[in-house]
């Protein structure tokens, strides 16, 4: 077994990370501005005043 791997030798690219880390990043910004622009709106559309706890 002379010709082993080095063990902490990086398998990936640091650009391609570096790009799908973006893409994500990018994802969760817009999804997190769409998602509370929805809760607003469903705050808004509900009245919660309504429901009467026991």
């Amino acid at each position: 077994m002379s010709n082993q791997k080095p063990l902490f030798k990086s398998p990936y690219d640091i650009r391609d990370v570096s790009a799908l880390f973006a893409i994500v990043a990018f994802v969760l910004i817009i999804a997190a501005i769409v998602g509370n622009n929805l809760f607003g709106i469903f705050q808004q559309n509900v009245n919660f005043g309504q429901f009467i706890l026991p």
